[in-house]
């Protein structure tokens, strides 16, 4: 897709992230919220993650602190037109 002055626009991105205690159950949410069915797919590597939330100068460890699968997914749209 192009604007007015014929430059190509980037495509729109939606993202996802399923965090789950195994690969497999966050496959089962990917399914079961019918991701697959409105164009999601895997948007790179799937691993074991230590998930903090950061609030200022302050972090809190999710999860007790116990590592947990992220699955990223990813859906690109054309760029809306102005």
């Amino acid at each position: 897709m192009q604007d007015q002055n014929n430059r190509t626009m980037p495509p729109q991105e939606d993202y996802c992230t399923i965090i789950a205690p195994s690969m497999a159950e966050a496959m089962r949410q990917f399914t079961a919220r019918g991701l697959d069915r409105e164009g999601y797919s895997i948007a790179g590597r799937v691993g074991r993650h230590e998930l903090l939330l950061a609030d200022g100068e302050a972090t809190t460890e999710l999860f007790a602190g116990e590592k947990m699968f992220a699955a990223t997914f990813v859906r690109r749209r054309a760029a809306a037109t102005a």
